[in-house]
């Protein structure tokens, strides 16, 4: 088949809810004439046009390159997965689109890669008779229904465990082993396809199998999907059938997928801590991690924005908010700060007890200094393995309200005491922890006028409120252009929250 004739069979028929950027890319594709499909699950291609979920893209090796090139240059870029889900062969890109604030996730295919999590065990080497068959659906290229069923069968064989056999045996759960979206995929593809073009696909593509496993299988799960006896007759047939498409030795692929359930036993989860199946679905830039501060007044909306950003990235990207503020203590400082608020309550009676009073209180600036070192320390080392770091609030130099840091030292308020005897040394050790604290990738300062944070937050202390607006006003006058974005916070909140999204993405 010629590129031409590739790119006039795809079509333009997109749904009307389909992204902009998800237009832009196979429009692309389509019109360069790179082959590739939809390879898996376009029963749901409408949802995932929309951005609602993955798009799974078989791409012809042959054509990588300008693959690569057509949707790098419509915005996406190469995310990485955690190790358990990363295999030779497979990328991920994701896009964002502009127009929605969505996400695009391209979960590309060099290779049929098939089988459990954390598995994949199997490497079916039919990727040209794949695409060879494709045909055009809703704008994109998509398998032919023969070729679709017989392959969502053996996915379905291979992840069909003994556990499940067990469940569907004893009747225990709702479910069944085969889970109910994949069984209503079968059955859209099947009511596509006669059992007769089944044979024949399945003889086509993987002839080492049964041609009659398929039929078997679709008429197992419309008449009993839980009978266990036959699907696990069919899943023994499927696995010999394919040893020779085998990426690890059995004994091997069965350890790792032991391991990683083990992990998640009731009696290992407590000590082991696993990830989540949600957290090892997230990925990483492939460029780093970033750690990004964003700064603001009450009334600039900062909290609503970081919650944004958690809603737009954080189901696909491993991020983590960060608060540095003095109002969520660890517990140790927190004893400190009650004693300090304690002492000063006391010295406001007892004028004599003001030394121990400042003293205490020096205490509890040095223990509010350490918590946000090490949550700064602790943020660092996640977006040095990748994640993304929003953190809430910063210790800046230059953010300064009256003669000190909005965020940062406080000891030397205490008076000429502080330069001093004990509150001295108590001071410079508390300069000396923000000191050696580095500044993030990325500072970003929403700015409001005085009046408008009033206005926005009629509980808050006027004079309070005012200074902090101001002091940002002022660091955004002051900043340096370099990893500081001023954003004008006065405007509609959903204009913030997309300017903020355009700069963290610029930089993912």
């Amino acid at each position: 088949m010629t590129a031409t004739e590739v790119a006039a069979g795809a079509g333009t028929d997109f749904p009307l809810d389909t992204l902009r950027l998800v237009r832009e890319v196979f429009g692309a594709l389509n019109a360069q004439g790179v082959r590739y499909c939809q390879w898996k699950s376009t029963t749901s291609l409408p949802v995932a046009l929309a951005g609602r979920t993955d798009l799974d893209l078989l791409v012809d090796r042959a054509d990588a390159g300008r693959f690569t090139v057509a949707i790098r240059d419509a915005g996406f870029k190469p995310f990485i997965s955690h190790p358990s889900r990363r295999f030779v062969g497979v990328e991920d890109w994701l896009g964002h689109d502009a127009e929605s604030g969505r996400l695009v996730h391209l979960h590309v295919y060099y290779r049929l890669i098939l089988g459990e999590d954390h598995v994949k065990n199997h490497v079916l080497p039919i990727e040209r008779q794949v695409l060879d068959d494709a045909i055009p659906r809703l704008g994109v290229r998509v398998p032919a229904p023969a070729t679709e069923l017989t392959i969502l069968v053996i996915r379905a064989l291979l992840k069909y465990r003994r556990t499940d056999a067990a469940k569907d045996a004893l009747r225990l759960g709702r479910r069944g082993g085969i889970p109910p979206a994949l069984r209503e995929e079968v059955a859209d593809l099947a009511g596509q396809v006669s059992p007769d073009e089944l044979r024949a696909a399945a003889a086509r593509l993987v002839p080492a199998m049964p041609p009659e496993i398929f039929p078997e299988f679709v008429e197992t799960l419309r008449a009993n999907h839980r009978d266990a006896r036959t699907l696990l007759r069919l899943r023994a047939a499927t696995r010999a059938a394919l040893r020779p498409f085998e990426r690890l030795p059995a004994r091997t692929a069965l350890a790792i997928s032991l391991g990683a359930r083990l992990q998640r036993a009731p009696l290992l989860r407590s000590v082991l801590r696993p990830r989540s199946k949600a957290d090892l679905r997230r990925k990483s830039s492939a460029v780093g991690g970033l750690t990004v501060a964003i700064i603001g007044p009450d009334g600039s909306g900062k909290s609503t924005v970081i919650d944004e950003i958690v809603r737009w990235l954080g189901w696909r990207l491993s991020l983590r908010v960060s608060y540095l503020g003095t109002a969520r203590p660890s517990r140790p400082t927190a004893a400190v700060q009650f004693t300090s608020r304690l002492a000063r309550r006391v010295s406001g009676r007892l004028p004599t007890l003001a030394g121990i009073a400042n003293l205490v209180t020096a205490v509890r600036y040095l223990a509010e200094a350490r918590d946000r070192a090490g949550r700064v320390r602790e943020g660092r080392r996640l977006a040095a393995n990748g994640a993304l770091v929003l953190f809430d609030r910063y210790p800046l130099e230059w953010v300064r309200l009256a003669n000190r840091p909005v965020d940062g030292p406080r000891v030397a308020e205490l008076g000429d005491g502080a330069q001093r005897g004990l509150l001295d040394g108590l001071r410079r050790r508390e300069e000396a922890i923000y000191a050696r604290i580095p500044p993030p990738d990325l500072v970003i300062l929403l700015t409001v006028d005085p009046a408008t944070a009033l206005a926005r937050k009629p509980s808050v202390k006027p004079e309070t409120i005012s200074a902090k607006a101001q002091a940002v006003v002022e660091a955004a006058s002051r900043a340096s252009a370099d990893g500081v974005v001023v954003v004008d916070a006065t405007r509609p909140l959903e204009d913030v929250v997309g300017a903020v999204e355009a700069e963290i993405w610029k930089r993912l």
